[in-house]
């Protein structure tokens, strides 16, 4: 006997999973960075820029996939969770380095 077992739709689940997404993407970056010896603070506009950009790029790419569609609030959602991303970068306690040799 079958039943209705879906779960209820949450407003904005896409966004919020865009903004999750983006979130801890330039979070990633971040780290990438700061291991690859970003010492400046520029590091973390040019970490946001690129997560940012890409978002960008990948909604720009659906508009011409025919099963796709772009969608500006996406762009947004994108842009916000990257710069939390970076701001929860300078909050979070940075890993201790470690000398291997």
């Amino acid at each position: 006997m079958p039943t209705d077992d879906r779960l209820p739709e949450l407003p904005y689940l896409d966004k919020i999973l865009h903004l999750c997404q983006y979130l801890i993407f330039a979070w990633l970056l971040v780290q990438a960075i700061r291991v690859g010896g970003g010492r400046d603070r520029a590091y973390l506009l040019w970490a946001w820029i690129y997560a940012f950009s890409y978002g960008l790029l990948m909604e720009l790419i659906q508009a011409f996939v025919p099963w796709r569609s772009a969608d500006l609030a996406d762009a947004v959602a994108n842009g916000i969770g990257a710069a939390l991303g970076v701001w929860l970068a300078t909050k979070l306690p940075k890993r201790p380095t470690h000398s291997w040799t």
